[in-house]
């Protein structure tokens, strides 16, 4: 546990400042104790847990979500420590506990998306709309470097969003302008002390190597203030380049529940081509952006990044943006709620499934259906389906349904990234 003394010329952070700061990112509703509550990720570093006091104090009905990764041996007495914490603080917690997350290669990512998948399914059962996170001005001025010398593009240089629309929840970042010393000059004025992630230490880690490097420059002239106002100066003009994105593709593109875009036949920029192809393949990321440059230079029938790109033939004068068939996500057994393939959520009866139902693409079933919707066999192929022991009882896309069951379920296109981004980024002074 950690509550150094150091950097007293921080001012705390007191509460007017930061509702004032947390406000504006609403909408958030009536505080009444009915709402859901407003989440708050706690890992019980300095960070978070101002951040969750804070919160606390400003919203009458707030839970905080504490994850044990258990990759250290004492994260479970860690993590009671810390819901023992904001017990003394009058704040309601939960802590998710992640399994199978074993040590070796990439486990610093691999914890992250584990932590998150947890963090949005606590949610989803929670009612919780909004999640906030404790990243502050420091992790920004980290990440903005970090992409620097990655050599990423306009976009990335932004660097992270106040509010990140999921399909499901809100992310909030209501700390990005914000020293992380007057977080725990605020904890030392309260005598709270937090937990110190020995992790931190490690200069193996990049993120720990930076933050080190940037330790001593924190003044206002200093590198920290100059990638800030470069993250800043950024995420305008990526704001800017979301909003005609999203004009020009409601007027060129048709996006389709069936989970597919029929495209112009002079293609797109590449910058709209690789979110529609994020969104097609239901990945987090774009391709290369050096792939989808020559994509979009000479538009072709290609395969690229899980999807497909091939002649709308019947279905008009330009391209067919498919899911690639081979990169389809196998037969799952179907729960409540879930997402297949990362772009199909299953909306069910509310009584149990049986457990020996699963989904699966259409694949070579699509035979029986030729004719349905006008849609060719490729896309047909693609479109998710509902079996019983290999028998087929149900493809909702086509309204086909023989099982009288299954005849009010629904299975809706939701993947992870919409295409066009409704991401809110900080333009206010540092």
């Amino acid at each position: 546990m950690n509550n150094s003394q150091s950097n007293h010329h921080f001012p705390s952070l007191e509460q007017e400042e930061f509702n004032q700061l947390i406000e504006p990112l609403g909408p958030w509703g009536p505080d009444r104790p009915q709402m859901p509550p407003i989440a708050v990720a706690v890992s019980g570093g300095a960070d978070s847990l101002c951040l969750c006091l804070l919160a606390s104090r400003w919203r009458s009905n707030v839970i905080a979500l504490i994850v044990d990764h258990g990759l250290r041996h004492n994260s479970a007495e860690e993590a009671k420590f810390v819901a023992q914490q904001l017990r003394d603080l009058s704040i309601p917690s939960k802590i998710l506990t992640l399994e199978k997350l074993n040590p070796g290669s990439a486990i610093e990512e691999r914890a992250r998306i584990a932590r998150y998948q947890a963090l949005f399914s606590a949610c989803c059962e929670l009612g919780c709309v909004d999640l906030l996170l404790g990243h502050h001005a420091g992790d920004q001025a980290e990440t903005v470097l970090m992409r620097i010398r990655a050599g990423s593009g306009e976009d990335g240089l932004a660097a992270m969003a106040q509010i990140t629309e999921l399909p499901e929840i809100r992310l909030v970042r209501p700390l990005l302008t914000i020293a992380p010393q007057r977080l725990r000059a605020t904890l030392r004025k309260e005598n709270i002390s937090w937990v110190e992630d020995p992790s931190n230490q490690d200069q193996h880690i990049q993120r720990n190597r930076l933050r080190k490097e940037l330790a001593l420059g924190w003044g206002k002239a200093g590198m920290v203030s100059m990638l800030l106002h470069r993250a800043q100066e950024e995420s305008q003009k990526r704001m800017d380049r979301d909003c005609l994105q999203a004009e020009m593709i409601a007027m060129l593109v048709q996006l389709r529940s069936e989970g597919f875009a029929i495209l112009p036949k002079r293609g797109l920029d590449a910058r709209a081509l690789g979110a529609l192809i994020r969104t097609i393949s239901g990945s987090v990321y774009t391709p290369l952006h050096k792939s989808v440059e020559t994509l979009a230079r000479n538009m072709r029938p290609v395969t690229l990044g899980g999807i497909q790109i091939i002649p709308a033939g019947r279905m008009g004068e330009g391209w067919l943006m498919i899911r690639e068939a081979s990169a389809i996500e196998s037969p799952q057994p179907v729960v409540r709620d879930m997402i297949w393939d990362q772009r199909f959520k299953i909306i069910g009866a509310k009584q149990e499934f049986d457990k020996e139902l699963q989904i699966g693409a259409l694949g070579a079933d699509y035979k029986q259906f030729s004719d349905r919707q006008g849609l060719p066999a490729s896309i047909l192929k693609t479109l998710p389906a509902i079996r019983h022991q290999q028998k087929l009882l149900a493809v909702p896309h086509l309204k086909i349904c023989l099982d009288s069951k299954l005849c009010d379920w629904k299975i809706i296109f939701q993947p992870r990234q919409a295409v066009t981004q409704s991401y809110l980024f900080s333009v206010l002074p540092i």
